[in-house]
């Protein structure tokens, strides 16, 4: 007897297990054990391409597949903001804590009123071949200045909401624009081209370089004295509001009988550093000029632009940077990266 019944629930046992597994499946619910995990605001994959600073404490970063991130409390603690898009976003500019400005690839431009809670894509003139912004610039009573591809040069002067092609299209990129004066305005782009215009945009002029390398980036400090810089570690400067421009070398304090202060008296383009430049802005609180680029490279002048140093960022650090802004007693770098350069010590900034 003892055998039969053992058979049985031998012979039964295969049953039990699927008719509970059935159950287990048809009518328990499971329910979530522990926490879920956030995303870190900053990732190691991540690639910033513009950053903007508010008031030494409000910071925007922006960069691949439409990654939007912001600090207020001067990059302690950094926040996602959603966008509309998942395009590569080249720069940002701000007017403020609320009204921020963003444009990117495929000719996109996006704006914010409200902090970034929210932001709204707008539409922008674009060319018939190639379409990619690479840079905006906002100046008071909400007008903003961008260039990108095919020449292209677009004005909006009510916070982003509508834009004017301010130029035909022409097939070479710019990559930086900025207002010099109330009438002068400056871009730089491929092949060394310099752009300028005299009539606040109305018209734009070429000027005379000398230069084939690529220009990435142009600052000045006040309505005559300028820089560019680009490609294997080119840096012009101007001493006319961007009318002609001269190789930076520690030779450049322009002699008592030149007339004319710009002129170019040399035709060396040697520079010391043959390293990309991708940025560089005056910075008042330094009294220097501050640029980098390619591998963790950084270059400063001085105010009369015979006193120049370079390195890099630190011992190891061989990552990019395509944006800087002056930040506290140093500058923000953006790139493979986000840190702070100061008294010659670099700290990457992380999501806390």
């Amino acid at each position: 007897m003892l055998k039969l019944l053992s058979r049985l629930i031998t012979a039964a046992m295969p049953w039990v297990v699927i008719a509970a597994l059935l159950y287990v499946g048809l009518f328990v619910k499971p329910k979530p054990v522990g926490k879920t995990v956030t995303p870190a605001a900053i990732e190691s994959r991540d690639r910033f391409y513009g950053v903007a600073v508010i008031d030494d404490r409000v910071i925007w970063a922006v960069g691949a597949d439409g990654k939007v991130i912001i600090s207020r409390d001067q990059g302690e603690i950094w926040d996602v903001q959603t966008t509309p898009v998942s395009l590569h976003l080249q720069d940002i500019a701000a007017w403020d804590e609320l009204h921020a400005v963003v444009v990117g690839n495929d000719g996109v431009v996006l704006r914010t009123e409200d902090g970034g809670s929210s932001w709204q894509r707008v539409e922008a003139p674009v060319s018939d071949v190639v379409n990619k912004l690479m840079d905006v610039k906002v100046y008071p009573g909400g007008e903003a200045w961008a260039v990108g591809a095919f020449g292209m040069i677009l004005r909006s002067t009510d916070y982003g909401r509508s834009w004017q092609q301010m130029r035909e299209a022409e097939d070479f990129i710019l990559n930086e624009v900025v207002r010099v004066s109330l009438d002068v305005l400056v871009a730089v782009g491929e092949f060394g081209t310099v752009l300028r215009s005299d009539n606040g945009g109305r018209s734009w002029q070429f000027a005379d370089t000398g230069a084939e390398n690529s220009l990435m980036s142009v600052a000045f400090r006040d309505e005559r004295n300028g820089l560019a810089v680009g490609l294997e570690g080119i840096i012009l400067a101007t001493r006319d509001a961007g009318r002609s421009w001269v190789a930076a070398m520690d030779d450049l304090q322009a002699p008592p009988a030149m007339t004319e202060p710009g002129t170019a008296r040399s035709d060396s383009w040697e520079d010391m550093t043959t390293e990309h430049i991708f940025t560089v802005r005056w910075v008042e609180a330094l009294e220097r000029w501050v640029g980098a680029g390619a591998k963790g490279v950084w270059v400063t002048g001085n105010r009369e632009l015979d006193q120049w140093a370079s390195g890099r960022l630190a011992a190891r650090e061989m990552a990019w940077h395509t944006a800087l802004a002056p930040f506290q007693q140093g500058v923000l770098l953006a790139g493979r990266n986000l840190g702070v350069w100061a008294d010659q010590q670099w700290r990457v900034l992380s999501d806390r």
